[in-house]
């Protein structure tokens, strides 16, 4: 099973890099990345770098009914931990992993740790997606069909994106979640006999854990700070396209990285393949961005983000005491997690 999957990996990864390396000039993509000031990757590092610390911030609010006070440091580190493991491991294994690291070194149950990252990845699906349908309407005319196609979506996602945010707020509140439980058990009805019981119990099983118990000054905290990793990271790439001569505002590149985030959640290694093609496909068809520049500004961006998680990541594992090579074996994490 094991040796299927990673074929099954494998073969997704070379098919969406055939995507990607299609059509390219390659002596004309390595002169367009020469030419590049190092100003421009200079201050995406820099942006890049310093939104992890937001991150780590905003986990500290997530974590905070579990325990109280852990040191920004401490979950800048196990945070940056994960990433390196994303990187030496596919599947997106970092991510549980992290939570799992970082429960063992605070004393805290490892469920808690697994559900803080869980939460912190629908927090994060639904800002992209709510930037994502905003920014389109910004975005000058170009003759897009793909970009009028997605506007035409984008009119029904909107209020659905919203009314997700204001039903995650109410589960998170005492006294609306029994009123939120007998609303499910009254649309259940609908079920056959056989599924009702074991469905409800699974929908408020999820709801349950979607619950904080956070105040409204920290649940209001955990919302801005969400939205200031985002604002603080997309601009990085914003300043990184000046470089290669792409004239877009900053409001209009949100599109593109909102489809960047999708597709880097495609479990291939390091990414390779998965948000290499999205970049080149969203850079030619939002913008009608040239393919030798969009591949050009796609690898060079592709190579910093995995640099700076390399650096970082190995930094951060010699701070908290992990050895490299005990990283490398996720198994053990892996058990912990079934």
């Amino acid at each position: 099973m094991k040796f299927i999957k990673i074929v099954i990996i494998i073969g997704i990864t070379l098919a969406l890099l055939f995507i990607f390396f299609k059509n390219v000039n390659f002596n004309d993509v390595f002169q367009i990345i020469r030419g590049v000031n190092p100003i421009y990757p200079f201050l995406f590092l820099l942006g890049s770098f310093l939104q992890f610390f937001i991150r780590a911030y905003r986990w500290g609010i997530i974590l905070k009914p579990y325990k109280k006070k852990i040191k920004l440091s401490t979950l800048y580190n196990f945070s940056m931990i994960g990433y390196f493991i994303n990187f030496l491991v596919p599947g997106r294994v970092g991510e549980p992993a992290k939570g799992i690291l970082l429960a063992r070194a605070e004393n805290i149950p490892k469920s808690y740790g697994l559900a803080s990252v869980v939460l912190e990845r629908l927090i994060d699906f639904f800002i992209v997606i709510m930037f994502f349908i905003i920014s389109l309407y910004f975005i000058k005319s170009n003759n897009s069909v793909f970009l009028n196609q997605i506007k035409k979506i984008a009119v029904f996602l909107l209020p659905a994106v919203i009314l997700v945010f204001i039903l995650f707020y109410l589960v998170n509140n005492k006294r609306v979640f029994p009123i939120v439980e007998k609303l499910i058990g009254i649309i259940s009805r609908i079920l056959p006999d056989k599924i009702r019981s074991r469905t409800v119990e699974f929908i408020l099983h999820f709801i349950k854990g979607l619950q904080f118990n956070l105040k409204f000054v920290d649940f209001l905290k955990l919302f801005l700070a969400s939205v200031a990793v985002w604002l603080a990271l997309i601009p990085c790439y914003w300043i990184l396209m000046k470089g290669f001569g792409i004239k877009l505002s900053l409001l209009e590149i949100f599109p593109y990285f909102s489809i960047l985030v999708v597709s880097a959640s495609i479990p291939t290694p390091g990414m390779a393949g998965s948000m290499d093609a999205a970049s080149k496909i969203a850079l030619t068809k939002l913008y009608n961005i040239p393919d030798d520049t969009a591949v050009a500004f796609t690898i060079l961006f592709h190579f910093l983000v995995l640099a700076l998680w390399i650096v970082c990541g190995s930094i951060a594992s010699m701070v908290q005491g992990f050895n490299i090579k005990s990283i490398k074996n996720i198994k053990k994490v892996k058990n912990e997690m079934s």
